[in-house]
């Protein structure tokens, strides 16, 4: 709403229509959640936004950070998956546990990683003591090819 001078200025609540009435009613019970749902330090970030957009747009673009901060956490996920071999103190679930944790860190800044290359990192990755049953499934795979 224009004042007489041309400056906007705050429709008064008496004259909200009875759709602005329900909207304001959304977005506060949505700030709300919001407020509710954050640690202490995105609170910080948000306590003075008044619609939800600008919020969720505050903590979107802290999460998740700009482009070049996303190609970087992509490239050091990436390096740590590659890197990352099974412990021979480690039982298979722990293993699997360890590289869903990174690939749903890569899922986080955009990039998936599929189930193929997760199969294929464990069978690169295993200790000798799994050579004999990597052979058979590696046999297995051969098998089903030429069928």
């Amino acid at each position: 709403m224009l004042d007489e001078e041309g400056d906007k200025r705050t429709k008064p609540e008496t004259d909200w229509t009875a759709d602005e009435v329900q909207n304001s009613n959304h977005n506060s019970k949505a700030l709300n959640a919001i407020f509710t749902s954050v640690d202490m330090n995105m609170f910080c970030l948000i306590t003075n936004c008044t619609s939800v957009k600008s919020a969720c747009d505050i903590l979107q673009s802290h999460c998740k950070g700009s482009k070049s901060v996303r190609r970087t956490r992509l490239r050091m996920i990436t390096c740590k998956f590659e890197m990352m071999r099974m412990e021979e103190s480690e039982n298979i679930l722990e293993y699997d546990h360890r590289l869903r944790e990174i690939a749903n860190e890569a899922f986080s800044v955009g990039e998936a990683i599929s189930n193929e290359r997760l199969v294929s990192k464990v069978l690169r990755s295993l200790p000798e003591i799994f050579n004999i049953k990597n052979c058979a499934i590696d046999e297995a795979k051969c098998g089903a090819l030429s069928s």
